[in-house]
Formats: C-alpha cells, structure tokens, sequence
C-alpha cells in the first residue's frame, strides 16, 4: 500500500501532538515543583494560624519554636511587616529577607508616641524610656520629672528629628507611629532598628488598650501587661453588660468647627464604638469611615442640631465654660445639647487623656456610661470626661 501524502500529514501530526503533550507534562511538573518550593519558603511557612491576639486588628501574634513571630500591618499596603522576637537563649532564625530579628527583653526604647511610653511607665519601665518626641505636650509627672533631670531627652520637637542624638543615645529599638509613607526618611537614615507602632488605627476600645501586651513581650514583662489587660478587658465587657436593649438611648454629636470645616469621629472609628457601648445613638453612626470625616458646618447644624449630647475634647489651661465655647463661634449656641447644657467635655491637657486613655479604655467607657445613663453608676467619679456646668468650670 503506498504511503500517501495524507498519511504523511496524520502521522506528522500525531508526532507533533506527541511531543507538545510530553511538552505540556513537562512544563506542568516544573509549576508544581517551584509551587511547592515557594510553599516551603518562610514567609509562607509561618504564617500564623493561632493568634495570640485577642481584639487588636493591626497586630497579631504566634509563638513557635523560634520566639514570638509578629506581624504589624505597618503601612497601607496589603502585605504586613513580619518580626521575630528571641531571647538569647532562643535558636536562631535569621532570614532577614522575610524576617527582622529583635534581641528582646529590650531595656532601651525610644517611644515617639505617648500611647508607647506612657503604658512603660505604667508596668513599671520607666528606666527604659530613652527618648520621647514634643516634651511640651507631656502632662504625666513622672515624664515631666525624667526630662528635667535629663534621664529622658526630646529627640524629636515641631515632627523635626534630632538626628544625632537620636542616634547618640544607642536604643534598641525605636518605636514610631506609622503614616501611609511608612516611617520618615529622617528615621531611616538612622540605621536603628524600627518598630511601627498603628495603635491608633484600631477602631475597638480593648483592641487599642491590646497594644500593652507588645509592650511586655518586648520588655520581658508579660505576665505585668497580661494581668493589666485581662482586668481592663474583663472590666469593660462588664460595664458593656449593663447596656440592655430597652434602654432609651439619648443621640449624641462630636468635636468643633475648625478653619471652617468639621472633623467628626467616623461610623467606625474608636470614639463612635465608645459611644455605642455607652448607650447612645451616634449621629453619624451610618458613616463607613475608622478614622476622622471632615463636614462642612452646614452639614452638621442639618444632621447634629438637634443631638442630646456632644462630646467635645479640647485642651484648656483655664476654666472652661459655656460662654467661652460661644465665644469661639456664635453657631455653636443654636446646638440643643449647648441649649440643655449637656454638653460632654475632656480637658486633655489636664486629664492625660492622650496619655492613658488607651490603655484604660473602661475608664473611658464608665465616664461616658455615668453621664448618658447616671442611673447605672450612681458611684462613679469622673476621670476623663464630665458634664460641663453652666458656670465656669474649675477643672
């Protein structure tokens, strides 16, 4: 029989088709195998699957054979900065490519931030404390005192480092709150180990008072911070109980005009959680934002005039009063709760309120409890916040 053309095509082809196949296995074998080695690699073989953390949503936590793996969503990007926490005593694990190794306990720390420094000096860490940033604004007595016999020093003053003597003073370890560059040029030109510290971008009263447990596991002082938190957490969960659903809820409204726009706390931010488990209605509850929304006035007279209360912080080194407030903007006397004067105010340069309210977060929520529902903690001494009296207050 002849071999026709035809043939000679079939047969070319079925070979073509053979070697393409044997082509295709191949090339499927070596996905597979660089798929299993990239599994193996250590940014996905210790990914944590336990977290020790219980409420914070910017850190989490996981002990294996190592030490203390953590990670800290630093920026704004998708991927988390990964640390490594180990005695000396710990096997070593150095990869610096996906790991920054921390020699802990650490007993030099610069603390740029008071949500940082303020808790040391509460577990008893003072000693510790290097160097902190805009000693102006420090209203804790103890910090005061450090400054002023120079066992702590100013490094950074107007968002300007002291370069050198940020570098001078050798910590192991610069603790600094990040923004959505990262940290600042300045603080990496340093070439000192660096820790960010978004403590403020937690949204949940105990996740922000969580941050403590860092600190302890940086300072060898877990079983200090531990205690200290379980009992903040076990206290603010019991003042949350006593908000049931048949209580009337009054409305309430948040913070001042400024170069004619408001700030006001978001829907889902820190202050609206306080709020809510407090027992009142958050104007803009509705709102999707963690962090602060900004409103034009006529925006908040439409939505807020009518509110029960609001809660405005601001820092006073004299009596504040209601004259005062009517002072700094006629408008705000058409506002209800200036009307009924139940308006709610923290004097945070008397208060420390910037210092130890995140830690102390169900002292926080009890001030606020006592005010919008009295009935509930008749007992209850004001800390941070109280209701502001028509006359010119004292505090």
């Amino acid at each position: 029989m002849q071999f026709s053309y035809w043939n000679a095509m079939t047969f070319n082809n079925m070979e073509s088709l053979k070697y393409l196949g044997i082509k295709i296995l191949i090339f499927a074998f070596i996905c597979s195998f660089l798929e299993a080695c990239d599994s193996k690699s250590p940014e996905n073989e210790f990914q944590i699957t336990q977290n020790l953390i219980r409420h914070a949503q910017m850190v989490k936590a996981q002990q294996f054979e190592y030490g203390l793996l953590l990670e800290i969503q630093a920026t704004w990007s998708d991927k988390p900065e990964r640390y490594i926490l180990q005695n000396n005593d710990d096997e070593r694990y150095d990869d610096s490519k996906f790991f920054q190794n921390i020699n802990i306990p650490m007993s030099r720390i610069i603390a740029l931030s008071s949500t940082q420094w303020a808790p040391l000096l509460e577990i008893g860490k003072s000693d510790a404390v290097l160097g902190i940033s805009e000693a102006s604004f420090v209203n804790d007595s103890l910090m005061k005192l450090l400054l002023k016999t120079g066992k702590v020093s100013e490094v950074l003053k107007n968002g300007q480092l002291d370069f050198e003597k940020t570098v001078s003073l050798r910590p192991d370890i610069v603790l600094y709150s990040p923004d959505p560059t990262g940290a600042s040029d300045q603080l990496k030109r340093t070439g000192l180990q660096l820790l960010p510290w978004p403590d403020y971008l937690e949204n949940s009263p105990l996740g922000r008072a969580e941050w403590i447990r860092v600190l302890g596991w940086l300072t060898g002082q877990e079983e200090i911070t531990e205690k200290l938190f379980e009992d903040t957490e076990k206290e603010y969960l019991k003042l949350k109980s006593l908000i049931h659903d048949s209580l009337s809820r009054p409305t309430i409204m948040a913070d001042k005009a400024f170069n004619d726009q408001w700030y006001v706390p978001g829907g889902r931010s820190y202050m609206a959680t306080i709020f809510k488990d407090a027992g009142a209605n958050y104007v803009w509850s509705d709102n999707q934002a963690t962090g602060s929304v900004s409103l034009d006035i006529e925006t908040i007279i439409s939505q807020a005039a009518d509110a029960d209360f609001w809660r405005i912080a601001h820092a006073s080194d004299s009596p504040y009063s209601y004259e005062k407030l009517r002072q700094e903007n006629e408008i705000y006397a058409a506002f209800k709760a200036f009307q009924k004067h139940q308006i709610i105010f923290c004097n945070t340069s008397k208060s420390a309120y910037f210092e130890t309210s995140q830690f102390r977060p169900h002292v926080v929520l009890a001030d606020f409890i006592a005010i919008l529902h009295p009935d509930l903690l008749p007992d209850h001494q004001p800390v941070y916040h109280h209701l502001l009296k028509p006359f010119p207050d004292v505090r």
